[in-house]
């Protein structure tokens, strides 16, 4: 692998998906898959690339509910899966 590859292995391998982070632990959003339409409505409740996010509970539909800015969001789950997020200290060098 070269040096380039190699970077952007390590950087793919950090980071996750929203749907997949336990409770409780503080996320920072990297980027969203998906289209404008679904997209809209995050951007307009402060859920933007850079802004930390804390999946504090799940609905009983097993939706995660999470907190952004002090300020609790219930987001679907299929929603969730296209959040692409990183860990605290995984920031690529």
């Amino acid at each position: 692998m070269t040096r380039s590859s190699s970077a952007v292995h390590s950087v793919a391998a950090a980071e996750l998906r929203l749907a997949d982070v336990p409770l409780r632990e503080t996320v920072e959003l990297v980027r969203m898959e998906l289209p404008p339409e679904l997209m809209e409505p995050l951007l307009e409740r402060g859920i933007l690339p850079g802004c930390q996010i804390c999946p504090v509970r799940r609905s009983p539909a097993g939706d995660p509910i999470v907190m952004v800015d002090g300020t609790l969001l219930a987001i679907r789950r299929e929603v969730a899966g296209c959040l692409c997020v990183r860990r605290a200290g995984s920031h690529a060098a």
